[in-house]
């Protein structure tokens, strides 16, 4: 027991002492051009042909751990191209050498107009607003329980999409294999439909990024095998809706998403769900405090138990490309022996 509060303690105070430094270093510095990346800008981002990167190192401490071990291991390493060609076609290709199937997207689309584009590959189905939201810019270091748990993965399909010309509405819609991004072909006859719509509102303009985010999302299939919600097989449904409001350096945003599973094994309905409501704040233009309520409810059906965390986050942007980040998670239903601390350095170009 010592030991645990030690190494935990250790954990945090070293975790701390490196942010404060660096927060108050970025704090006296004024930052200026960044010359070696504007000139990257400009040699291999055009609209024909870009290239990007993300490349991220975890630390995972834990006192008492329920699974694997402290240390340091490599979040991501990925790569990617993407552009857009003469009258509206695009494409993209990403890889994630982490994986042991290292294609995360693989898709090409084409603009009709701004109110209808169409897209067909391998590419995140239309559901969450934190899932849509690319890895290197989400708030805290892992996404929330309920999007990693319910939300629809990358899948294999097709995909509608379109807004007015305000700007204002948004929607996507998809129909897909509903096998997750690691197989090539459908394993039934049934296919996997996916919707969002999504309504953005600019508070002020003369703050573009002072704005509120509303969206809602569902999802319906039926599977005669395994299907995207663990091992479920019968009918699947998901209805989520999911806000997001930035005040100047102030966002407070939230998530919840609610299933409909019928089961085809013990023909009952099984209905797992949560949520998180999250609030950010930048203390300087370069650091920013987080924190988060993360709840989810297995309902007895899935492998991963109930859980019910609050995170404490730090987040720090040295330059345009790079990141720093402290999670500290608190579980609310165990000791302190099991709360954990996450830090990721990252860069993405």
């Amino acid at each position: 027991m010592i030991n645990s509060y030690r190494t935990l303690f250790k954990a945090v105070t070293l975790s701390l002492t490196l942010f404060l430094i660096s927060a108050t270093i970025l704090h006296a510095q004024t930052f200026g051009d960044e010359p070696d990346f504007n000139e990257f800008r400009e040699q291999l981002k055009n609209d024909y042909f870009s290239v990007g990167a993300l490349l991220q190192t975890v630390g995972n401490f834990q006192p008492e751990r329920t699974s694997g071990e402290n240390g340091f291991s490599i979040g991501n390493a990925r790569l990617q191209v993407y552009g857009e060609f003469d009258q509206g076609f695009g494409y993209q290709l990403q890889t994630n050498f982490t994986r042991s199937s290292p294609i995360l997207d693989a898709n090409v689309y084409y603009k009709f107009s701004p109110g209808f584009q169409i897209k067909t590959g391998l590419f995140k189905s239309p559901f969450s607003y934190e899932f849509l939201t690319g890895a290197a810019a989400i708030d805290f270091v892992n996404r929330s329980t309920v999007v990693n748990r319910l939300a629809p993965n990358r899948e294999i399909g097709a995909q509608i999409s379109g807004q007015t010309t305000d700007g204002i509405l948004r929607y996507r819609l998809g129909a897909f294999n509903g096998n997750g991004f690691g197989a090539n072909q459908n394993s039934d006859n049934n296919l996997l439909y996916v919707g969002r719509l999504e309504a953005q509102f600019h508070t002020d303009q003369q703050q573009s990024e002072d704005q509120i985010t509303f969206g809602v999302n569902v999802s319906r299939e039926t599977k005669e095998q395994t299907g995207f919600i663990g091992n479920h097989n019968g009918d699947q449904t998901l209805l989520g809706t999911d806000v997001r409001i930035t005040q100047g350096d102030l966002f407070l945003g939230g998530e919840f998403i609610y299933s409909w599973l019928d089961s085809n094994i013990d023909y009952e309905q099984h209905n797992p769900f949560g949520y998180h409501a999250t609030a950010g704040y930048f203390i300087t233009p370069k650091t920013q405090l987080l924190a988060r309520w993360d709840y989810f409810k297995n309902d007895d059906l899935l492998l991963t138990p109930n859980s019910e965390t609050i995170l404490a986050g730090l987040n720090i942007f040295p330059t345009q490309v790079s990141e720093i980040q402290l999670n500290y998670v608190i579980p609310t239903q165990r000791s302190i022996e099991y709360s954990q601390v996450l830090l990721n350095f990252q860069i993405s170009i």
